[in-house]
This record gives structure tokens, sequence and C-alpha cells, in this order.
């Protein structure tokens, strides 16, 4: 049998005859909103081929509560916590996704943000630098 790749990783064994092949691909499995999702060795997460909604309506916030500070329609994210009757706190991180690099906005959109990232991981801090934002929510860089 020869066995190929090293620990950790894909592997596969050939056995000595030719006539099988083994596969092995260590994998993590992890939910999100109740849904399992497969993570890749070497923690490579694949592309989700779904909208999340949940996180597209938030972004659509983000960026109307934006244009109405830019407006003068209100003076405030504090105005519009209150007009939202949401905590203020809330409101600030959803306001941050306005901060979002345009085609990390487009891949939100278009349903192709990596698996696994969720409007929490947005709430642990957003860079204001594009490329570091790419990066640190696995978009590439």
């Amino acid at each position: 049998m020869t066995t190929v790749a090293p620990a950790g990783q894909a592997q596969y064994t050939l056995s000595l005859d030719g006539k099988m092949l083994s596969i092995f691909i260590p994998v993590q499995f992890k939910r999100r909103g109740g849904r399992k999702m497969i993570v890749a060795p070497d923690g490579v997460v694949g592309m989700r081929a779904e909208r999340d909604e949940s996180m597209i309506q938030a972004v659509a916030k983000a960026w109307k509560w934006r244009q109405m500070l830019d407006r003068k329609e209100v003076l405030s994210l504090s105005e519009i916590a209150a007009k939202e009757k949401i905590g203020g706190t809330y409101a600030a991180r959803i306001y941050d996704l306005s901060l979002l690099a345009p085609d990390i906005v487009e891949a939100i959109l278009d349903g192709r943000q990596p698996v696994g990232l969720s409007l929490r991981e947005f709430a642990k801090g957003i860079p204001l630098a594009w490329e570091e934002q790419k990066v640190k929510f696995g978009f590439g860089g």
C-alpha cells in the first residue's frame, strides 16, 4: 500500500495490486443557524451557494441609515436607535456594515460569502481598510 500526503491533510492509499484506491479527507462539521456545514482541511471554507437573507437585510439597513445621516434626516445613530426601538450598541454594529468593501457587499448580495460568515463575525469589529476586511472575513486578499 502507498499512502500519499502529510498527516492532517487529504490522503489517498493505493493497494499494492493497484485495484483499490482509498481516500481520506479530514473535515470538520460546524453548526451555523442550526445547519451543519463541512469545513475542509487547513480551515479552508467553501463559498455558499445561497443568500443569507438576514445578512442582506442588515447590510441594506446599514446603508439606509447611512443615507439618513448623510441627508440630515436624523442627526445621530442614537436617534435612529430610538426611531427603530433598538439599542444604540446594536444600531452601531449594524451601521458599521456600511463600511464594508464594495466587493464584499456584492458577494453577500449574490450569496457568495464564505461558508460560516455570519453577522456575529462582523460584530467582532470591521477593519477600515478594505484589504484587511477581505482577509479577516475570508474573501482572500
